[in-house]
């Protein structure tokens, strides 16, 4: 491999968002998050809680020199627009503190088990009885709170309802992608249990329809960003096993058959990324 291909590869690994600086208030809402987290393993088994906290910390690199925090490896926004959805529906006296909970608890699940999900299914994590507890025992946490974030919320039973009906849709799906549109259109239905909090929310705060879907439409826009620069950082990991990538489908037909030629043997050992937001990638 040529000097330039080196360069742009280690280029696209390095890129990142920019970085965020927490407000006392963000701050302060990420350490709820977290503390949902040390609840969910309290919440199991008392011959399982240390091995589930364990399991937890080590899955998510949390480490108690970092104030374990478990989310710290997700960008900002994905929990921060949440903070800010309440701060707001605060203000107008539209959000109440069983709401604000049930959100927090409901949220911090839906981020835990998003990526919890692909890699027990794709065989990165061990599937053992204490993982598939813990997956069952969170799974259960945030679909309760989300009922209860639902109570008084328009049509919040059918969102619940219809958002999980998407995220199985989509992680299931095995429909052939052809096209960037395609790919980032399946990636929205894999993320719908993130969207689930966002929704209720916008429902309790406001009837109108355009605030709601815009606060979709912006969550959706940064998943999908996010998504994207997984891709472009696992440049050479998707290319050199084939993988169909969002960058795959944008390159010109010639680019994609060298892409498709490219050996399976991997150049160099990869070192696994603490977080990525997964999605389907096909290989050839």
């Amino acid at each position: 491999m040529n000097d330039k291909s080196e360069d742009l590869l280690n280029l696209c690994s390095g890129i990142q968002f920019g970085a965020v600086d927490l407000s006392p208030g963000e701050k302060e809402f990420c350490n709820k998050l977290n503390i949902e987290v040390i609840l969910l393993c309290k919440s199991m088994p008392d011959s399982t809680q240390t091995d589930a906290l364990l399991f937890v910390m080590k899955y998510l690199q949390a480490s108690f020199e970092r104030n374990l925090n478990f989310f710290q490896y997700f960008y900002v926004p994905a929990w921060s627009i949440i903070h800010w959805l309440i701060e707001f529906g605060s203000r107008e006296k539209k959000i109440k503190q069983e709401d604000i909970k049930n959100a927090i608890t409901a949220h911090s699940m839906a981020m835990l088990l998003h990526p919890l999900d692909d890699q027990l299914n794709d065989g990165e994590l061990q599937v053992t009885h204490l993982s598939l507890l813990l997956r069952s025992q969170a799974w259960e946490i945030m679909t309760n709170g989300l009922k209860r974030l639902a109570d008084g919320a328009k049509s919040g039973e059918r969102i619940i309802r219809d958002f999980i009906n998407r995220y199985y849709s989509g992680i299931s799906s095995s429909k052939r992608i052809e096209s960037i549109d395609e790919y980032c259109d399946g990636f929205r239905n894999e993320m719908c249990t993130w969207l689930i909090v966002p929704m209720l929310l916008t429902r309790k705060i406001t009837v109108n329809q355009s605030f709601s879907d815009a606060i979709l439409k912006a969550y959706e826009s940064f998943g999908i960003a996010w998504r994207l620069l997984d891709d472009i950082q696992d440049l050479e990991i998707d290319m050199f096993n084939q993988a169909h990538s969002s960058v795959y489908f944008c390159l010109p037909e010639k680019e994609k058959r060298i892409w498709d030629k490219t050996s399976g043997r991997k150049r160099v050992d990869f070192k696994k990324k603490p977080l990525e937001l997964h999605t389907s990638k096909q290989n050839r």
